[in-house]
């Protein structure tokens, strides 16, 4: 059970998990935070950093270690992955974060066997089912942050064309955290109300926009970090408060519209547990075949991984 000022891990302190961990000091969610990262010094000098910051928000610890430093976390976070610069083709990655993976997460998880993982690295949906299959730890325990940052996105766009608050809208992009993934436009609404048919055509120009949004990001500054980071922290805010808050991530499913034994990003209920279930979505037909797509797609990729 996690307590009142939790550890959390963060492995992999670079553009994204230096953020991670920074978001989560702001929201004072951690009594200490471990950072992992190949380059010690890096990480270390991080640390140092964010310790002077933390003079400003709730004293928290915040220091840089090894795998074994990791000891007794209730949360993990992991960002790690291998460099991108020979990597030819999406296999390539998902091969390569599954030979680090076998790496880590055995190490991980023997230093924090009651830890919640929180997947970052890509391609995600792949790598937490990995780390799923690799850890043994209970389905729940192992959560990808999936379309989480996608359905932000996504509400972020609407939340300014409609000139509303985004925690007025309630809208859910599913399936693959990549090019597959589908908006649930039918179980959408603003304010306690569906979306009306006449703004269909804005939506779905819109979640082209939604789609589009990571690439754009890396095209202008060669990397997405700030609301992924503020992704986590709000996924970690909900395991911590035990919030029961329901969020799209991706979690292993159980005859889910007819699929098992994947990861893909479905809402969920997040509370001190991790997932602690999964919520039934209703589809129109075109939902459903865009779901049995993205899933298709991921059962074909993880058969092709070998762990």
């Amino acid at each position: 059970m996690i307590n009142k000022a939790p550890k959390i891990s963060v492995i992999g302190d670079g553009r994204v998990g230096s953020v991670v961990a920074y978001s989560l000091l702001l929201k004072e969610l951690a009594g200490e935070i471990m950072l992992v990262d190949y380059n010690k010094n890096f990480a270390e000098g991080d640390a140092l950093d964010m310790l002077h910051a933390s003079a400003f928000t709730r004293q928290t610890d915040i220091v840089a270690g090894d795998y074994e430093d990791t000891k007794g976390s209730d949360i993990v976070i992991i960002t790690a992955s291998i460099p991108m610069k020979d990597i030819k083709s999406r296999l390539d990655l998902c091969q390569g974060n599954t030979e680090l993976f076998k790496d880590i997460i055995p190490r991980l998880v023997k230093a924090s066997p009651e830890a919640v993982l929180i997947l970052i690295s890509n391609p995600l949906d792949i790598m937490t089912y990995i780390a799923l299959k690799i850890s043994k730890l209970a389905a729940g325990k192992v959560i990808g942050t999936g379309t989480m940052i996608d359905s932000g996105r996504f509400r972020a766009l609407v939340a300014s064309e409609a000139r509303i608050c985004p925690d007025e809208i309630h809208a859910f992009i599913l399936g693959e955290h990549g090019d597959s993934q589908f908006p649930a436009f039918s179980s959408a609404e603003v304010g306690g109300r569906r979306f009306r048919d006449r703004s269909k055509d804005k939506l779905k120009e819109l979640f082209d926009q939604t789609v589009k949004g990571g690439y754009a990001v890396m095209q202008k500054k060669g990397f997405t970090n700030y609301a992924i980071a503020m992704a986590t922290a709000t996924l970690v805010d909900s395991i911590v408060n035990d919030r029961k808050k329901i969020y799209p991530v991706s979690t292993l499913i159980n005859d889910y519209h007819g699929f098992s034994d994947l990861c893909i990003s479905v809402p969920a209920v997040i509370g001190r547990n991790g997932v602690e279930r999964v919520v039934d979505m209703e589809f129109t037909p075109e939902e459903e075949a865009a779901f049995k797509k993205s899933a298709r797609m991921l059962q074909d990729i993880n058969g092709s991984i070998k762990f």
